[in-house]
């Protein structure tokens, strides 16, 4: 709740209510509404003392924001950045789904138990299955990435017109960060469950063991994938 509050809510309110002259101005309201999912996210990452590629990206995907505001560029440029990243994730997946290390195993590796995933495959035989399974998984992914990518850069390219730095540039972001909630992210979220599940019944069908015994997180994962 508190991060959806500090990095949508409360960011989108600023945009809209604080961005004329006569209140804060654009430029620093811009600049507040970024500072908080900032924070955040910096806040994120020193306490898992770990590498978090969502929050990473977020942190990026904000500073490049700002960083449009305060050069007053084209609102193309806009629209180009919130592309930019579904679009590199889409092929950085689709690239590497016929390699060695495919980039779905190996974060799909993370949250199972890997050795006793392989172990139920090689007794089965279902090797070159599997392979297919993250194949077929990967280009799903990479669509699904390519898909959010194309509807973030409709969606900038129709609402956010004004130029940036300006308060109706702010209003218009704060917008779309609305807007994207029930369209792009909704429709993003959907596919990447539905995926993420045809992965794990597949791989449980393969290994011939229920999602609880090769996930990490157990029985309750699996009861919310069982659920789907």
């Amino acid at each position: 709740m508190l991060k959806f509050l500090l990095t949508i809510v409360i960011p989108i309110a600023i945009l809209l209510t604080l961005s004329d002259a006569d209140r804060l101005g654009a430029i620093p309201a811009l600049l507040l509404s970024l500072v908080l999912p900032l924070g955040y996210g910096v806040w994120e990452l020193a306490r898992s003392r770990r590498l978090d590629v969502t929050a990473a990206i977020s942190i990026v995907s904000l500073l490049f924001t700002g960083l449009i505001g305060l050069l007053e560029l084209p609102p193309e440029w806009f629209a180009i950045k919130e592309a930019a990243i579904p679009l590199l994730f889409s092929l950085l997946i689709a690239g590497s789904a016929g390699t060695r290390y495919p980039l779905v195993r190996l974060l799909f590796d993370q949250v199972v138990e890997r050795e006793t995933a392989a172990r139920a495959i090689a007794s089965r035989g279902t090797e070159g299955a599997y392979r297919r399974l993250i194949r077929r998984t990967s280009w799903l992914w990479a669509g699904t990435m390519a898909l959010s990518g194309v509807m973030r850069y409709v969606l900038a390219s129709v609402v956010v017109t004004s130029t940036p730095g300006s308060a109706a540039f702010n209003r218009e972001l704060g917008t779309m960060s609305a807007l994207r909630l029930p369209t792009v992210t909704l429709v993003t979220l959907i596919l990447m469950i539905a995926t993420t599940t045809y992965l794990v019944r597949g791989t449980s069908r393969l290994t011939g063991l229920t999602p609880s015994q090769f996930f990490r997180g157990g029985r309750r994962v699996a009861a919310l994938l069982d659920r789907w």
